[in-house]
């Protein structure tokens, strides 16, 4: 009895002890950011007695593990996430509304830290799901020492002004380089909000319109497709090259005058402290005749729907975005020595006058500079309200600029060639205000063909989103509402767990019973943990995606939430000719890498059969592939394929004179594909070589003996004793090859740039979206997971057809022969 008493007492004790935790998920850059968050959760606790614990993201698969966490019901209290996110997983039920979660714990509103212009794209409706956090900005960077010499005295102010700077700079011989956003849809808003008028709004109703044939509209774009596409940039994401280009004393590839990240700055000032004093920043310039615009790109702070102590998480986020803690923030990023970063704060306190004393302090000595440009940047923020189904049309506008930067691209080559010149020439002779007539020409056909691929993708682009939130409505909205009671109800999982359940008990009692089946015991209980460990992760998940590729269900809701819909989803993918699209750009990519990776592979296995000279380093150099990892071939590929002159493919052909202008290798939707499968035949050489190495060493050597006594050659012992010796391995490597092909994903993933703001992107123009990747984008993008169940399973049939018509084919030859 005194034991039991004592157990109950110290478990009162424990509960009255008990601390508040929290759990915090953070997107990071490096490790330095993990030890910042920690350090401030250390000083939090020490505050407020909750203790929080720090789990870092990388930045690459962060959404991945959020969704998986939601979609399991145990996400974080806290998060940190891109920009997209609050309302991303808030408008699916997946956050807690800040503005309700407030009226629990009283104090000053979440919102007064902040500009009221940067909160709109934080809500939904009514609804508060996020607030910013780290802030990334747009920033003009020039070398004063340069620009001078050419009689820019000053920072440009409008885009006028920019665009006559960018000439002189040009006509002079260097170059212009936009870097962050180049290319980006999602950041259009920056030249098209200047006109009064964005891609989507709302009528009176709240039904969306796509504005995209608005003429301020198609002006705004314009403008920024003449900023990215239409100078003599060194190329697009030059990130660790530029600063070099930016300080470069050679002219032909000095980048005096830059768009790039803020903090850019940063690192120039810490690698290249010879220039200092040589460089100035100026704000993002004002449009002619628009409003003053910048960009916000970044983090915000979320709390999830599932955590246990809302209160608490809240408390936390207050913190986060307190003046103490945001000083804390920008002095640790500042004083990271080579990784110093002057970070941009969203709480208007921490630029307030009364916080001189602050900036005063000696981490920021060189950087005096900076803050009334950070501080102008910031007031200038403008940010959209989010509309269901702007992601979609997103990744529509998307294609287009793609098609547009090939259009630009290909009427300057043809105009350059015209002339006798490159494209870098013509550049600097329009620059130079030499053919004005030609640059009118090539801008009037610019916006030309910009009016005409808007008004071909606007009706589209009208209907997708009208559908989009029609069927958010219907679908969602009294879901949402009562998504904990559909939390309760049982789900086909359920039932799958109890079958197999059942199954198990029903196998142990037949064992225990049966004295024949019993004698072997041991046996079963050897072979019960893979059979099970496949049942559980194999076939019930299998038999869960057969059932949901017949239904309508998102993957963060509960399973229970799934509406039967019949064969809709395969019927939809079949007439919106997606299925056709992506099958038969698989289908292409198939039939070029499998005959061609079989033949240069067999060709070298034969080579490697025979007994050659220094065999051992030929097979290392062969084989290489196969321990490679397939992230770091795709980086080695990309920088094979850049597009400027820095890529070693176009060095090597400029080198030769073989063309004028680099080749656009992964900018242009007719070349992307091709360098996907360069990169895929590669690396697939060393274990198909292996296959043909292990077959060939099979073939007896009479044969070739006795052919070589008959005066057979190399080319016909290879034709008439080899391959038909090697027969069952060429089966082999022809049906892994096809499955291969079908299911590639991470080769296209990695040197399309992985996953943008606007969604993930396999190629221009989606050019390599092929079967996998379209059911990625379905899956992970779009969040229609029956459909992307219905798209899995339309792949196994195919594959199976497939590989059934080529064990058929080859038992024939065997038959015959």
């Amino acid at each position: 009895m005194r034991v039991v008493l004592v157990l109950v007492c110290l478990l009162l004790v424990g509960l009255a002890n008990a601390q508040a935790k929290l759990r915090f998920w953070a997107v990071c850059g490096t490790d330095r950011d993990v030890e910042l968050y920690r350090g401030l959760a250390q000083d939090f606790e020490r505050q407020s007695g909750i203790k929080v614990e720090v789990t870092p993201l990388a930045w690459g698969n962060f959404e991945t593990k959020y969704l998986t966490a939601m979609a399991a019901g145990i996400p974080p209290d806290v998060g940190l996430t891109n920009l997209g996110g609050p309302t991303k997983y808030g408008a699916i039920g997946g956050l807690l509304d800040l503005r309700e979660l407030e009226k629990a714990s009283p104090g000053e509103p979440l919102e007064a830290a902040f500009s009221p212009a940067m909160m709109p794209m934080m809500q939904s409706g009514e609804r508060l799901y996020g607030i910013p956090y780290d802030l990334t900005c747009l920033t003009l960077f020039y070398r004063k020492d340069i620009l001078e010499k050419i009689g820019i005295t000053q920072a440009p102010k409008t885009w006028s002004e920019l665009n006559r700077a960018i000439d002189q700079v040009e006509a002079a011989g260097y170059k212009f380089y936009f870097g962050w956003l180049n290319g980006q849809q999602w950041s259009l808003s920056m030249f098209t909000s200047p006109y009064g008028v964005n891609a989507i709004s709302t009528d009176k109703d709240g039904s969306p319109q796509v504005n995209w044939q608005d003429s301020r509209y198609q002006e705004g774009v314009f403008q920024a497709l003449k900023f990215w596409f239409c100078h003599d940039s060194p190329g697009r994401d030059l990130d660790s090259r530029i600063p070099g280009m930016f300080s470069s004393q050679k002219t032909e590839e000095l980048v005096p005058l830059m768009a790039h990240l803020h903090f850019i700055g940063s690192q120039l000032k810490t690698t290249h402290p010879e220039l200092n004093g040589k460089w100035a920043t100026a704000p993002w310039p004002t449009a002619d005749g628009g409003t003053t615009t910048q960009i916000m790109g970044g983090t915000a702070l979320v709390v999830f729907r599932e955590t246990k102590d809302p209160v608490a998480a809240l408390k936390w986020v207050r913190y986060l975005n307190s003046v103490p803690a945001q000083q804390k923030f920008l002095l640790d990023r500042i004083s990271r020595g080579k990784e110093a970063n002057f970070s941009v704060s969203p709480v208007k306190a921490v630029y307030d006058p009364k916080e001189n004393e602050f900036w005063s302090r000696p981490e920021f000595k060189g950087f005096e500079a900076d803050r009334p440009v950070i501080s102008e940047t910031v007031q200038g923020i403008r940010t959209q309200p989010s509309v269901v189904g702007a992601d979609v049309i997103g990744r529509l506008e998307q294609n287009l600029v793609d098609r547009m930067q090939s259009f630009i691209t290909a009427r300057y080559d043809a105009t350059a060639g015209k002339k006798g010149m490159n494209r870098s020439q013509l550049i600097r002779h329009l620059a130079a205000g030499k053919d004005d007539a030609t640059r009118a020409s090539l801008e009037a056909e610019i916006r030309a063909q910009l009016k005409k691929e808007y008004a071909q993708a606007t009706p589209e682009a009208q209907k997708v989103v009208r559908a989009e939130q029609q069927k958010y409505r219907d679908r969602y909205g009294e879901i949402i509402a009562n998504v904990d009671a559909y939390r309760r109800q049982r789900t086909v999982l359920d039932y799958g767990k109890w079958v197999l359940g059942a199954f198990v008990a029903l196998a142990v009692l037949a064992i225990g019973l049966a004295p024949k089946l019993r004698k072997h015991w041991r046996s079963y209980l050897f072979i019960s943990v893979p059979l099970l460990l496949a049942a559980t992760f194999v076939f019930l998940p299998a038999v869960a995606a057969l059932y949901l590729s017949f239904t309508e269900y998102h993957p963060v809701l509960p399973l229970s939430t799934a509406r039967f819909n019949g064969i809709e989803n395969y019927r939809s993918a079949i007439e919106s000719g997606e299925a056709a699209a992506s099958f038969s750009k698989t289908a292409f990519y198939a039939l070029v890498t499998v005959p061609i990776g079989i033949v240069l592979s067999l060709v070298l296995a034969y080579q490697l059969s025979l007994r050659l000279g220094a065999r051992k380093l030929v097979q290392f150099i062969y084989f290489s592939p196969m321990v490679t990892s397939v992230v770091s071939i795709a980086l080695i590929f990309t920088q094979l394929f850049l597009s400027g002159k820095e890529g070693w493919v176009n060095a090597i052909l400029l080198k030769l004179g073989i063309v004028r202008d680099p080749v656009q290798f992964l900018l242009s939707e007719q070349s992307f594909p091709y360098c996907v499968m360069v990169l895929a035949i590669w690396h697939g050489l060393a274990f198909t070589i292996l296959i043909f190495l292990s077959g060939l060493r099979q073939v007896p050597g009479q044969l070739y003996e006795a052919a070589q006594i008959d005066g057979a050659t190399r080319t016909r012992q290879f034709w008439h004793i080899a391959i038909p010796g090697i027969r069952p391995q060429m089966f082999f490597v022809t049906i892994l090859g096809v499955i291969g092909a079908f299911q590639v994903f991470e080769t296209i993933y990695l040197m399309a740039g992985k996953s943008e703001n606007a969604g993930a992107k396999f190629g221009p123009n989606g050019s390599a979206l092929t079967v996998v990747p379209w059911l990625y984008n379905t899956a992970f993008e779009n969040f229609e997971m029956g459909k992307a169940s219905a798209i899995a399973y339309m792949l196994f049939a195919l594959l199976l057809v497939l590989t059934a018509i080529q064990f058929g084919g080859y038992r024939k030859k065997e038959q015959a022969s």
